[in-house]
């Protein structure tokens, strides 16, 4: 069966808040949950994320749980009804704790939640409402409310979001809110915080510096939505753990226009510097109410994924729409159409190496794909070595093997990295990869012949010195099948046979170096797979070299 490389992230609400819902979800191929902080209580977000860990325990399935922050997200505030804008006419915005004189009130008023927004604004600048449907201008500026001419109407509700694309807001990046929400969300033990609108790299310093003091590890993924991020992505991706691309938000602030650029820009970025990307909003928008997405939707999330991106996000299509589970299990078949084209790759001369553990593993999946592995088992402390791992696109099957639950679902946003929860009865390497191998065959993942790379990462697998290691292991189940012949090559000469197992040859090419007669030969394609030269066998000597230089045992010479 073929594994999806990218990932997928979901939103969860309404729609797919219970436990049967979610463990759908999961079977559907949901890698990460988004829990959206902006809606809801602290109580119904705790039920929900309880919900996702009872889901994972019955499905024995475990998935990462990313918690998204509001931000200094500017709103209308609550209305008693909905608003018609009109273009031309003429309204009051002002904060909603203010109350405004009978004088001021010569046109009708629009309150808002963010007190700073009279201050920030200037004369000239634009006003967008509810993720730019309409639009307005300043035109004039008092104490307590600013004067807008609407230049694009529509109706206006409750909470919808306000935008000023060309003013530097002076909220902070972490509100009161999102603090409270910060420290809920570390309580409940969730994978992945998610900070939006910031703006610059010292947003993320000032939430880690936080955690530090906490002591609480735990990825921080930067979203990109303003102007000033796109301007200072370069360092944003220098402290973050990973890059969401929000493209919401981000449209209204920039321009609809220039948002494939930008993503395909920020894409590119995080591949080259090895950071988790994911590719937000609106990704299978149609899919809310209608069971298939458009032909245009199919075709933006494969794009996403030629891209590059490393996970993919459902937002409304799956908290609030009428096919949760069909937009989740329409995403995964686009997304293993589209891998069908292999990813172009760094070349390894232009990728920037800055670890013994990064050499590591790119060595790796070089050495399984010139192999012809059937896998590499990555075992990991913190999931650092199979992040390095994702960063080149092996295209072999990668296990995370590790016994750190946390590990697991944190490594489920990794490209291309099946998490691989395993505990181990020993503290010896060698055994324990064993222990490994024979789990993989009896779930039937690994089998007899397979050859596996095995790799140790980060964490206590560093500091018992294995970790810039990397070893070939052929599966020889001792259990086989007596029948069982393999694939050989048999060759008869005057003086007896020479006989080549396949599947248990490694192509080490052990046997070309010590045979003084060009017996054994390597193909010239793709594989680089052993052969025996027929026509040079005859010159065959006798003296077992070959068969002692191979370490599989794959040779056998049979004198007569």
């Amino acid at each position: 069966m073929r594994i999806r490389k990218a990932k997928i992230v979901a939103t969860l609400g309404p729609a797919s808040h219970r436990i049967e819902q979610i463990e759908d979800l999961i079977q559907a191929g949901l890698d990460v949950v988004r829990v959206n902080m902006s809606h809801g209580t602290h109580q119904d977000h705790q039920q929900l994320i309880a919900n996702v860990r009872q889901a994972s325990v019955n499905l024995k399935r475990e998935v990462g749980i990313l918690a998204d922050l509001q931000g200094p997200k500017i709103r209308v505030s609550k209305l008693s009804q909905p608003l018609k804008l009109k273009k031309n006419e003429k309204w009051i915005i002002c904060f909603e704790g203010h109350t405004l004189s009978q004088t001021d009130l010569s046109h009708p008023v629009i309150p808002t939640t963010y007190e700073n927004l009279v201050a920030d604004a200037r004369v000239g600048a634009t006003v967008l409402f509810d993720d730019g449907v309409m639009g307005a201008k300043v035109i004039e500026k008092r104490d307590q409310f600013i004067v807008i001419e609407v230049t694009e109407g529509g109706v206006l509700k409750s909470n919808k979001g306000i935008n000023l694309p060309d003013i530097d807001v002076s909220a902070p990046s972490l509100t009161e809110k999102d603090e409270q929400d910060l420290y809920f969300a570390l309580r409940q033990n969730v994978d992945f915080i998610a900070l939006s609108f910031i703006r610059c790299a010292d947003d993320i310093i000032k939430v880690k510096s936080l955690l530090h003091q906490l002591k609480v590890d735990c990825p921080i993924i930067a979203k990109i939505e303003k102007p000033e991020a796109v301007k200072n992505i370069d360092e944003i991706i220098s402290k973050t753990d990973a890059i969401m691309v929000a493209r919401g938000d981000m449209g209204v602030e920039v321009g609809n226009h220039l948002v494939p650029t930008i993503q395909k820009q920020i894409i590119k970025k995080c591949n080259e510097s090895g950071i988790p990307v994911i590719t937000a909003t609106q990704m299978l928008e149609s899919m809310i109410t209608n069971s298939r997405p458009t032909r245009a939707e199919a075709s933006d999330v494969a794009n996403a994924i030629w891209d590059g991106t490393d996970a993919l996000m459902l937002s409304a299509e799956t908290a609030s729409g009428d096919h949760p589970f069909k937009a989740v299990s329409v995403m995964s078949e686009i997304i293993e159409e589209a891998e069908k084209i292999p990813q172009e790759r760094p070349a390894l001369r232009t990728v920037q190496i800055s670890s013994v553990t990064s050499a590591n593993q790119i060595a790796a999946a070089i050495i399984a794909e010139k192999i012809n592995a059937k896998a590499i088992l990555s075992l990991t402390d913190k999931g650092n070595s199979c992040r390095h791992l994702a960063r080149y696109r092996p295209r072999t099957t990668v296990y995370g093997v590790t016994s750190d639950l946390r590990t697991v679902r944190r490594m489920n946003l990794y490209w291309g990295i099946t998490s691989y929860f395993f505990e181990s009865s020993t503290d010896n390497s060698i055994q324990r990869d064993g222990e490994i191998i024979e789990q993989l065959q009896l779930e039937e993942k690994l089998k007899h012949s397979d050859k596996v790379v095995i790799t140790h990462g980060d964490g206590k697998y560093f500091q018992k010195g294995t970790s810039n290691s990397i070893r070939v292991e052929i599966i020889k189940n001792e259990h086989q099948d007596a029948s069982h012949q393999g694939d050989l090559q048999q060759v008869e000469v005057s003086q007896g046979k020479i006989i080549l197992d396949n599947d248990l040859c490694a192509s080490c090419q052990s046997c070309v170096s010590v045979c003084p007669v060009d017996i054994w030969k390597i193909t010239d394609d793709q594989k680089h797979e052993t052969y025996i030269d027929s026509k040079q066998a005859e010159r065959c000597v006798f003296d077992m070299q070959c068969v002692s230089a191979c370490p599989t045992g794959a040779i056998e010479v049979i004198k007569k």
